[in-house]
């Protein structure tokens, strides 16, 4: 069965008719003929009914056009997805991403994209992992990209690449200088950390529970900007990615705890729906957003 046979089948059952089929496809009427007899005879079924003139579907010409029409159809929709994508001289991207990606990672990544498809139309939101997932169930995004993985149903996912979490402090705590530091120790701290919902904060606290960490005072700041302040400030410890800190730790400003037990990972996502079809413009991002994401 080829799609051409499929083709004419398809548009003799539409029209009733072999002579308005062949007009419909700018071929001969014996041509069209000769292509739903092939059709026919590949399947050793008879599709078509002839009384006089008019032209009837039989019982397996009418289970045959079911699947012609989704055929088709696709057909039409590759068709025209490839063209847009050959093209993207116009669309819209709308992305959610989680507080680490979303203000360290995308920028850059997003100029490139823009650069090289200045017609289409970015719309980025940028909230915790938890928002982001939500942001997708409720269809207000098309892609989200989150730390950690996503965790309710309906949504694919695709790993796109490691990130490192490092207990952070101001340069002259006395950790600064240690060599080991005991859960005792930790317990007495104060932990600067995200608001509930935040891959960061669900970290921070399987963190205290592996390593038996009793009772520490908390301070939620909600804002990874907010908690460097805090670190550098003195007002208490933190962990956060490594994308977030690299500009303080240039300057002095913050010091991370080399000890490897105090310092684990996580992959950084993009989840979207298992359902969707996405857009051309959400294609060719995706395709460059995986070559950029492993330079980071």
């Amino acid at each position: 069965m080829e799609l051409s046979q499929l083709n004419a089948f398809y548009q003799v059952a539409q029209t009733g008719s072999f002579s308005k089929a062949a007009d419909h496809l700018f071929i001969s009427q014996p041509a069209l003929s000769r292509q739903v007899a092939s059709l026919e005879n590949d399947l050793e079924l008879q599709l078509f009914s002839r009384l006089g003139r008019k032209v009837v579907l039989t019982d397996a010409g009418r289970r045959l056009l079911v699947y012609a029409e989704k055929i088709i159809s696709l057909y039409g929709e590759a068709r025209k997805e490839m063209h847009e994508l050959k093209d993207l001289e116009t669309g819209e991207l709308t992305l959610g991403a989680s507080t680490t990606i979303g203000n360290y990672l995308l920028p850059s990544i997003l100029a490139g994209f823009q650069k090289r498809n200045p017609g289409i139309k970015i719309n980025l939101h940028i909230g915790n992992s938890s928002q982001v997932e939500h942001w997708l169930l409720e269809n207000k995004i098309e892609i989200g990209l989150i730390a950690g993985t996503h965790h309710l149903p309906g949504l694919y996912q695709e790993m796109l690449a490691k990130d490192e979490l490092y207990l952070v402090i101001p340069p002259t705590h006395p950790f600064a200088s240690a060599i080991t530091i005991s859960s005792e120790q930790l317990s007495q701290e104060t932990f600067l950390f995200r608001e509930e919902g935040s891959d960061t904060q669900a970290s921070f606290e399987v963190f205290l529970r592996n390593h038996k960490i009793q009772s520490p005072t908390t301070m939620v700041l909600g804002d990874t900007e907010g908690i460097k302040r805090g670190v550098i400030s003195g007002m208490g410890l933190a962990f956060l990615s490594k994308f977030t800190i690299e500009y303080e730790l240039k300057l002095g400003l913050l010091k991370t705890i080399k000890i490897p037990e105090f310092i684990f990972d996580r992959p950084l996502t993009c989840i979207y729906l298992k359902d969707l079809r996405l857009s051309p413009a959400a294609l060719s991002f995706m395709a460059q957003l995986r070559k950029m994401i492993g330079l980071f």
